[in-house]
């Protein structure tokens, strides 16, 4: 028992000992020994070995160092630096790296002869986000690539200065929905001269796709005046005048019907097949001055045409009919007509040819009934948008057949360039007049408030262009912005 008291004592004494020599000092000592640590980073987090670092090039990146400074206390024994560390940037540790200086989520030690090889990080994949995608794709279809093509031509056509704006928000748009890829050469027809600063300017913008506006006309009177004797005779009859010189308005003049747009529509029907201005062409893509591409074309609608062999593809069909007031014209200008003419399943255009003497046994009230045709009206292809093989349409059967057509009417607007696409097709190549949208095209080409022709796919409100185009439909063709200049709601 004594043993134990004694123990005890000699325990309690060790205890007071110990605790006068831990004064203030000795704890401030202790603290002090903690190190000071400074970070000073000079360069990007990229890893490079002191074998491989150019120590005499002061703009090499160097590794981030991270040091260790030994307490300043006389008495405390030095603190050992630790081995210099790199810190090798990688997807996982990028975050932590860039949101803090300090911070070290993933590291490798710089080689030494006793480290084992350090393997590379894994390759990043990058994720298409709404961040990078513009600079992931430059363009919304860039990488599907399309074939161009020899002998293809884009053309529209303006009355004059009035329609330019139209004419430059249509094709700077189609530019980069479509042309950029292929650089098609691109003809616009005007009655009226626009001025050359205001082309050239338009130029660059779709440089390098070669831009040409062309004349279409003699001029009002000179026009006038180049009429057969019939034709000007009915013309001024037309216009209740008997001096070409009374029609002080010219292309402004009613008789009926504005004459400017009569003539676009005399032009498109029988003079735009044989203008020199596109005789080094074959392959033309109409599309009218208030049509404007809205999204990146998906797939390529000329390499399509040229494949199928196909004479006119288009955009929309029908576009009215001609209420069976030209069926004897047509008869007598091409040999027969179309009779119940329609779009069929498989996409394309389908009738029943009868001929004049055909004819002849409808119009006595077919008897016998030997004659299939319930309708004799003619159903047309919407003339704003549509590709045609200009060789069909400049064979000799075809324009004398229009020219019959059209007999000695100058400006008239009825027929018109609809009826002068369809008729030749339907009666000579129906099975070759496709309709786009059949075919898998649909070019989300705004006119007149509706896509592609289709009044049950109309435009969003609002259905002015700019105010579309503005209120998020700028977002569809991200390419177009900052660069196509977007003042224009519809037609003029």
């Amino acid at each position: 028992m004594m043993y134990f008291f004694l123990i005890l004592l000699l325990a309690v004494l060790n205890i007071v000992y110990d605790t006068k020599n831990l004064n203030a000092s000795h704890f401030n000592d202790y603290y002090s020994r903690a190190a000071v640590y400074t970070t000073t980073r000079t360069a990007p987090f990229d890893s490079i070995d002191d074998e491989t670092a150019d120590k005499s090039n002061p703009e090499q990146p160097i590794a981030e160092e991270t040091k260790i400074v030994p307490a300043t206390e006389p008495n405390d024994p030095p603190v050992p630096a630790p081995e210099e560390i790199s810190i090798t940037k990688t997807e996982e540790n990028t975050t932590l790296l860039e949101s803090n200086e300090t911070s070290i989520a993933a590291f490798k030690r710089l080689d030494k002869a006793d480290d084992p090889p350090v393997s590379a990080p894994e390759e990043i994949a990058i994720t298409k986000t709404e961040a990078n995608t513009t600079l992931l794709e430059s363009n919304e279809t860039s990488i599907r690539t399309f074939k161009r093509f020899d002998k293809v031509v884009i053309v529209t056509k303006i009355h004059g200065p009035t329609q330019w704006r139209l004419l430059e928000q249509s094709l700077c748009l189609l530019h980069y929905a479509y042309n950029h890829k292929v650089l098609y050469d691109i003809v616009a027809f005007t009655a009226l001269d626009v001025p050359q600063e205001e082309v050239e300017a338009f130029e660059k913008v779709i440089a390098p796709a070669k831009f040409s506006l062309v004349k279409d006309n003699i001029g009002f009177q000179q026009e006038i005046a180049a009429l057969t004797p019939k034709q000007r005779e009915l013309f001024l009859k037309r216009c209740n005048v008997t001096n070409p010189l009374e029609l002080t308005r010219e292309w402004w003049h009613e008789c009926p019907g504005r004459l400017a747009y009569n003539w676009q529509a005399e032009f498109r029907s029988l003079r735009i097949w044989t203008h020199p201005a596109l005789e080094q062409y074959r392959y033309m893509f109409w599309l009218d001055s208030d049509g404007f591409a809205s999204e990146p074309f998906e797939k390529d609608p000329i390499e399509y045409f040229i494949e199928q062999e196909a004479v006119i593809m288009f955009e929309h069909f029908p576009k009215g009919d001609d209420k069976g007031k030209h069926t004897r014209a047509i008869v007598e200008g091409f040999g027969a007509t179309a009779c119940d003419l329609r779009l069929g399943k498989n996409g394309h255009l389908e009738r029943n040819l009868i001929t004049a003497e055909e004819l002849g046994i409808l119009e006595a009230g077919n008897p016998g009934k030997n004659v299939t045709c319930k309708n004799t009206r003619i159903h047309m292809i919407h003339g704003f948008g549509h590709i045609t093989d200009m060789d069909f349409y400049r064979q000799p059967k075809v324009l004398n057949g229009l020219k019959r057509l059209f007999r000695d009417c100058y400006l008239c607007r009825d027929p018109d360039d609809q009826l002068a696409v369809t008729i030749p097709a339907a009666i000579y190549a129906p099975e070759k007049a496709l309709d786009m949208r059949s075919h898998g095209f649909n070019l989300r080409i705004m006119h007149n408030y509706v896509f592609d022709g289709h009044k049950r796919d109309i435009v969003p409100k609002p259905r002015k262009f700019y105010s579309y185009w503005d209120a998020g439909g700028k977002d569809k063709l991200p390419a177009a912005q900052g660069v196509c200049r977007t003042t224009e709601g519809g037609r003029r």
